[in-house]
């Protein structure tokens, strides 16, 4: 089965854009991200990121967006609403990198829960889109999870 891959230049541009608007340069981005994150980006994957040749992990976009901000689904280009709400992207397990077979819950609780083949088999899928399918994927899942709920 071949995977539909989606056009990821628009988060390059909008980093880019977002890094000119704040007056930063690669390296203060850099400095300034991973001081405020505790992580290690180098000036040379950002710039991979903004000239379109490297894809970034959903994880890091989440975290970029909250650096800035914005909402990862506006990072990617999904909307041009910088404010739209997908706060629970940022909060979800998948997100949080937990990609076991055991999905360990850390809001207030902690405990593990094994996952079935049903959650494994959405897991892989997950996995196997490209950020910008991950992020239409985990927005739909929290549309969904809204409905269930009646919530509007």
């Amino acid at each position: 089965m071949k995977i539909k891959r989606y056009d990821t230049s628009e988060f390059g541009k909008r980093l880019r854009s977002l890094r000119v608007e704040r007056g930063y340069s690669m390296d203060t981005f850099c400095e300034r991200y991973n001081e405020a994150t505790k992580q290690k980006l180098s000036k040379s994957t950002v710039s991979r990121w903004e000239n379109n040749t490297q894809e970034p992990m959903l994880s890091t976009v989440a975290s970029i967006a909250d650096f800035f901000g914005v909402t990862s689904l506006w990072l990617l280009g999904e909307t041009d609403d910088r404010s739209c709400s997908a706060t629970n992207i940022q909060n979800s397990a998948v997100v949080q990198g937990n990609n076991a077979t055991t999905l360990i819950v850390r809001n207030g609780k902690e405990g593990e829960m094994p996952l079935s083949d049903m959650e494994t088999e959405l897991l892989h899928i997950f996995q196997s889109l490209s950020v910008r399918g991950q992020t239409q994927l985990l927005t739909r899942a929290f549309e969904l999870e809204s409905e269930e709920k009646g919530e509007s």
